[in-house]
């Protein structure tokens, strides 16, 4: 090496020495730049709804159809096509004598098993008939030899009149468990001798929850509650009919599935069928309503979450920008000194140089 080189550590940077090695700082973020973010704010906030408001009016609302699917079944009756006396005052016995029905002998003891009893009954569109002999020894048995406490242990929670719905040769004769809201009870007249002179027995129809499934269901006696007094049902009159709002849990045995004329009509105009299955219960108890899941609020909540999300990243992106966009204090610092004229690095002191001396620059 010939050329001794020069310690940079006494090189004078000048004026301009250290500005030309760097890139210029971005200039600091201010108002317009804060009145930026918050419209790209705005916009997105205005976007997000539009979004969400279409998405919402874009999800067609669930409304009943003009017509029942294949796997619907419509719980309302035509209007003449059903029994009705209404609940729960029966009216005088009908003056039509009544039909001698032989009965076959009656079990003795408590009932285990309700298979021999319900074989009689058959699925179809036969509107099912009060005056026969199995239907008068299932009432029978069912007032001598059937206890309700009983009843509820022969059926098992899965057990439900949607199970029995689908399989009928299954579940024949076998103790389910319904429930759901209850849409009337009727008082139909027993035109048949019965041993203890029984003149009525009671028909409710009820929705099952969540299946909608219609189940029919006789009662050998009025509802009662737990002091032994007929419940009362709490009631609304629609187009001329009486309707109930309570909602039940009734145990009872499954005999056969019935297809009866819904109020709808098809694209031909002919009667749509319904489908209904039919029980014969011990009692009925009052339940609560089922506790729905408010979507609402669940809704409102997301939404809300997502703002606080959005808005809280605006916020940090803002300050970060206005922080890291506009240099550091030091740099800021040093301009500043450079446009008032004051040196940036002192000067150097001979007495207190740790490095040596400076090289001699060569002739």
């Amino acid at each position: 090496m010939s050329e001794p080189l020069a310690n940079p550590f006494r090189k004078d940077p000048g004026p301009e020495g250290l500005a030309a090695h760097r890139p210029p700082p971005p200039p600091p973020v201010g108002p317009r730049e804060w009145a930026r973010l918050y419209i790209m704010a705005v916009v997105f906030f205005l976007a997000l709804g539009l979004s969400i408001y279409f998405r919402k009016i874009s999800v067609p609302k669930t409304k009943p159809a003009e017509k029942p699917a294949a796997d619907e079944i419509d719980y309302s009756m035509r209007k003449g096509r059903g029994p009705e006396t209404s609940h729960p005052t029966p009216g005088p016995q009908d003056p039509e004598k009544k039909k001698d029905v032989p009965l076959p002998p009656l079990p003795q003891g408590e009932v285990s098993s309700f298979k021999e009893l319900a074989a009689p009954f058959r699925d179809g569109e036969e509107t099912p008939v009060k005056e026969t002999p199995e239907f008068i020894t299932l009432l029978q048995v069912f007032l001598k030899n059937v206890k309700p406490e009983a009843l509820k242990k022969m059926a098992p929670p899965g057990r439900t009149g949607d199970a029995a719905y689908r399989d009928p040769a299954r579940h024949r004769g076998e103790v389910v468990r319904t429930y759901g809201r209850l849409i009337k009870i009727y008082t139909e007249p027993l035109n048949a001798t019965t041993p203890d002179d029984i003149k009525y027995v009671y028909l409710g129809i009820l929705q099952e929850y969540k299946t909608n499934r219609t189940v029919w269901f006789y009662l050998p006696e009025l509802p009662k509650d737990a002091s032994g007094q007929p419940i009362r049902f709490k009631t609304y009159s629609k187009a001329g009919q009486e309707y109930y709002e309570d909602w039940v849990e009734v145990h009872g045995v499954f005999l056969r599935t019935y297809d009866y004329a819904s109020q709808y009509d098809d694209d031909r105009k002919g009667t749509v069928k319904a489908r209904a299955a039919v029980l014969f219960a011990r009692t009925l108890e009052l339940s609560r309503p089922p506790q729905y899941t408010d979507t609402r609020s669940a809704f409102a909540f997301v939404v809300g979450l997502m703002a606080v999300i959005v808005v809280t990243i605006v916020l940090v992106a803002g300050i970060m920008s206005r922080k890291y966009g506009s240099g550091s204090l030091r740099m800021k610092m040093l301009r500043l000194k450079k446009e008032k004229g004051i040196e940036v690095f002192p000067k150097p002191d001979p007495e207190k140089q740790v490095l040596g001396d400076e090289v001699p620059k060569q002739p």
